[in-house]
């Protein structure tokens, strides 16, 4: 984290600044998004995740091309999405699916 940083705009708390997304954030995709517009991409999904309850979870895996989301309910996968502009989306959606299911 910069010095110039916001550390609650990150992530909304000053103790923890943006540490708890560092797992989180690609390098491999700072040409197209850059470390910023993942944080607020990511801040997003988590605010979504704690809304939608306990029971949804967010996990990150290393792999040759880069990272690997996978969004799981009771450690059951719903939806494995790539990093894009459109990533908060697709969790939004993915969690609203399976609300209505």
């Amino acid at each position: 984290m910069n010095k110039d940083d916001n550390p609650i705009a990150a992530f909304g708390s000053a103790e923890e600044g943006n540490e708890p997304l560092k797992p989180y954030i690609d390098p491999s995709l700072f040409e197209t998004l850059d470390r910023q517009a993942q944080t607020d991409l990511l801040t997003s999904v988590f605010d979504a995740i704690t809304l939608a309850g306990v029971d949804y979870d967010l996990k990150v895996q290393d792999s040759a091309t880069g990272k690997r989301y996978t969004l799981l309910k009771n450690e059951e996968v719903l939806e494995i999405v790539p990093m894009d502009s459109h990533f908060s989306d697709k969790i939004l959606a993915a969690i609203d699916k399976n609300k209505e299911e």
